[in-house]
């Protein structure tokens, strides 16, 4: 991967964390205390950031750093989804258990 395609795919995963969250640029670039063109500079791939700027955004969007390098075709899920997901696995694991142990 180029220097360029890594910009684009952060920029790309900027956009999706934004809008998934509901977060204007303008809202994004108050909460990080930068200008909006800014913002759309990295959206579009123009401008890199730092890793200050990159701790910026995963507090303002509630994100992972991991989470702005994902492939395109990677289905982001909120983290209760997850939470839920990972519950509902708990809970037949242990209803499972019960099941194995009463036999």
């Amino acid at each position: 991967m180029t220097e360029t395609e890594i910009r684009a795919l952060f920029g790309w995963n900027l956009k999706r964390l934004r809008k998934l969250r509901g977060v204007s640029q303008m809202q994004l670039a108050d909460s990080v205390n930068m200008a909006f063109t800014f913002i759309s500079d990295i959206e579009n791939g123009k401008k890199w950031v730092s890793p200050e700027t990159v701790a910026k955004f995963t507090q303002s969007l509630n994100a992972e750093p991991h989470h702005f390098f994902l492939p395109k075709d990677y289905e982001l899920k909120e983290s209760s989804d997850v939470a839920a997901f990972a519950q509902e696995i708990t809970d037949a694991l242990e209803n499972a258990k019960l099941r194995y142990l009463v036999k």
